[in-house]
């Protein structure tokens, strides 16, 4: 019962920082106006974007499903559903984003998921995502750079530090899953560390420790012998990408505009990720919020920006993080003897 109401708090807690971001962005915005924009909105093209979003979270259970059947492990659809949600609102309400995978991990382990298969699974997923979302913004910058390069300086240097930084991550997460030197290096040096401040067990930890790197390296290994393992992750998750970019287009839609198509709005919605990523808010959040506002503004002019930034964001973000919440909840405290991982056949 404590366990739940801590869920719940945490969910209120979000909620307030939800409504206190809103409120420092949109405290001279009248709720009129959005209520009055949005009502002529094309009811169509809104469901449209929802479908999108439940794209997106359906590619990233196909990927859970997919990996771990190359790992000799097999999952459900409840169960890859709620490992994504536990990942979505743990990511959201952590700051920095660093919350999710760890306790994703631990829902996977619950389900008889080791943790050194989770590791690779969980840093494959974010290195092949960082990938994605460079192809996609790649290809924006290569149709439109002109439109991109004359935003504010603001946007245009947030745009190239997130690029760089993605970059680095990109190498920096190639290198902890294939690289036979860099893990067990930090490793030596940590356990260095523990002998000289006399941490108590340091011999076991250093015991357990390498056992699972062995398993680890053996799960990475898999990967690296099997480039069709990669090449199909990332198709799946350039997809998962597109369709949480590609709500912007259909939001954009509902509002009676067609002067942008789809590529020079999933060209914004990618720089405006890239920027936001670069940040050290929980998901960049505030970020996100400013920049959309700013290039709302050149996409749909003064008098929608606002309003389109809040339908946006209320399908793409917020709506799905409350969802996360109150399906995580659900899938720790009531579900979990009925997820159980069923090895050697399928569910």
């Amino acid at each position: 019962m404590k366990s739940v109401k801590k869920y719940a708090w945490s969910i209120v807690l979000f909620l307030v920082l939800l409504i206190g971001t809103y409120y420092f962005i949109l405290k001279d915005y009248s709720i009129q106006d959005f209520i009055q924009s949005v009502s002529h909105c094309n009811p169509f093209f809104v469901f449209l974007g929802f479908v999108s979003l439940f794209g997106y979270c359906f590619f990233a259970c196909i990927y859970f499903r997919r990996m771990l059947s190359y790992f000799g492990k097999k999952i459900n659809w409840y169960q890859a559903f709620g490992y994504h949600f536990t990942e979505v609102y743990f990511s959201a309400i952590t700051p920095s984003s660093i919350g999710g995978q760890p306790v994703q991990m631990v829902e996977m382990s619950k389900d008889g998921i080791p943790y050194r298969m989770s590791t690779v699974l969980i840093l494959l997923n974010t290195l092949i995502y960082k990938i994605a979302l460079l192809t996609v913004a790649c290809i924006g910058f290569l149709c439109c750079f002109p439109m991109l390069w004359n935003q504010s300086p603001l946007f245009v240097w947030l745009v190239v530090l997130g690029f760089v930084t993605t970059v680095f991550l990109i190498i920096f997460f190639l290198a902890l899953v294939y690289s036979k030197k860099l893990i067990p290096l930090a490793a030596k040096v940590l356990f260095r560390l523990g002998r000289k401040i006399h941490l108590k067990k340091i011999d076991e930890l250093e015991k357990t420790f390498y056992e699972y790197l062995e398993g680890y390296q053996a799960c990475a290994k898999l990967t690296k012998k099997n480039p069709k393992i990669l090449l199909e992750a990332y198709f799946i998750l350039l997809c998962q990408r597109v369709c949480l970019l590609a709500i912007s287009y259909f939001i954009y839609l509902s509002f009676g505009l067609r002067k942008l198509n789809l590529i020079e709005l999933l060209a914004f919605q990618s720089c405006i990720t890239l920027a936001s990523d670069f940040m050290p808010f929980p998901g960049g959040v505030v970020v996100s919020e400013g920049l959309l506002l700013q290039i709302n503004e050149f996409i749909y002019g003064t008098s929608l920006a606002t309003s389109a930034m809040i339908l946006f964001r209320g399908v793409s973000f917020y709506f799905i993080v409350l969802f996360s919440g109150i399906f995580y909840l659900f899938f720790h405290f009531c579900k979990r003897k009925k997820a159980q991982t069923i090895e050697g056949r399928k569910i």
